[in-house]
């Protein structure tokens, strides 16, 4: 062994292990993103299937669906057995929506909205 060589097997066993280290790091952060994401993604159909209750809701009163007054707001929501939670806001053709359009449906537009863990999400349907 040549007397300048004496530290080139502990410089590579440390540039292979930062290596590896970084490579771990890397592995473990997009890891941790996943899971975050399979997670959530949980409550985004558990959201999405709490605003289709509330459309299933309103259509079972097709003949006079103006006629439903619970759960009209988010500060009045229906609460499902599973946590999830709804709210229906239902518009005669012709009426001015929030966004400044109108309902343009030929009998009535209904907006429902889910949420459950802080995820929201809103179906509409015109009929």
């Amino acid at each position: 062994m040549c007397p300048n060589q004496k530290g080139v097997a502990v410089t590579l066993a440390i540039l292979i292990l930062s290596a590896v280290l970084v490579i771990a790091l890397g592995s473990s952060a997009m890891l941790l993103r996943e899971l975050k994401f399979a997670r959530e993604s949980n409550f985004y159909v558990r959201a999405f299937f709490a605003a289709d209750s509330g459309i299933e809701k309103i259509l079972t009163l097709r003949d006079n669906p103006l006629s439903f007054t619970t759960c009209t707001s988010s500060a009045s929501p229906c609460a499902l057995p599973n946590g999830s939670e709804y709210w229906v806001v239902v518009r005669a053709s012709g009426a001015l929506k929030p966004d400044g359009t109108t309902c343009s449906a030929s009998n009535f537009c209904i907006e429902s909205n889910g949420r459950y863990q802080g995820t929201r999400r809103v179906i509409e349907v015109n009929y």
